[in-house]
């Protein structure tokens, strides 16, 4: 492992600088320390697992080494740090084979919410999320009785205009709110099917809390920027956590007792 870390030591240092220094993925320094309190919470039941070595990881780490070769040619930091977690999951396999991958599958998965962003993906859905923001916010405005007028991604209300920037296309609450709602569902000892279901529900949940947050700024001029913006997204955050738990205690329940 300490070999691994050598080899991905730029990778890592590229992940941490975004982690850092994008506020849309500051989540990505939790991801690794619930990756491993996960393992280690898992600890009695893996370590019951015979060791098979197997030679196909050996195999995914060679993959994974050019993966890595063409990420520093021009792949990006993205390729770089797929090929980071390959490896992981390649020296698994061979040290441990396939029953110790699929008892860790969970944890690893995990991982995927600390890997940088796509750029190509990333710019493809920016503008989209933007407009969609802007558009079920001015509805919200409007259902509210005040009078709005939207242009592309810019609400004026009553003489006070607010742009949804990149910064509030949604991605912000969209990724750490699926990285929580897998770990909750993991917590609430929910099978594979439901903690899918519980993340795929974070999407909806992460647009309309992110339109909610632009409507408070067009209500409001004082909480358009600042702290009390900061305090408000928090709140909205919280409140989203809070409608991700109901939905699983709904589905739950439904489930346990159908009509």
């Amino acid at each position: 492992m300490v070999g691994l870390v050598a080899c991905y030591a730029s990778t890592l240092q590229g992940m941490a600088a975004q982690w850092w220094n994008d506020e849309d993925m500051g989540h990505g320094f939790l991801v690794p320390a619930v990756a491993l309190w996960i393992v280690w919470r898992e600890r009695t039941r893996w370590r019951t697992l015979p060791l098979r070595s197997s030679w196909a990881g050996l195999a995914v780490i060679l993959f994974a080494a050019l993966a890595q070769s063409a990420g520093a040619l021009g792949g990006g930091l993205f390729l770089k740090s797929v090929a980071f977690l390959l490896s992981i999951a390649g020296l698994i396999l061979w040290f441990g084979g396939a029953e110790l991958l699929r008892a860790w599958a969970f944890p690893l998965a995990l991982l995927g919410f600390m890997l940088p962003k796509l750029a190509i993906v990333y710019n493809q859905v920016t503008l989209p999320l933007q407009l969609l923001a802007t558009k079920i916010a001015g509805a919200m405005l409007t259902l509210a009785g005040y009078a709005v007028i939207r242009e592309g991604n810019i609400l004026d209300v009553r003489g006070h205009q607010v742009s949804v920037a990149e910064a509030c296309d949604g991605i912000r609450y969209l990724l750490p709110l699926a990285f929580l709602a897998l770990v909750f569902a993991y917590l609430a000892g929910s099978k594979a099917w439901m903690r899918a279901l519980v993340m795929v529900c974070a999407i909806p949940i992460a647009i309309i809390a992110n339109a909610l947050r632009v409507a408070i700024s067009g209500w409001s001029p004082a909480l358009a920027e600042g702290t009390p913006h900061q305090l408000a997204g928090g709140a909205i955050f919280l409140a989203c956590l809070a409608a991700l738990v109901l939905f699983h205690r709904l589905v739950t329940s439904f489930h346990a007792h159908p009509a």
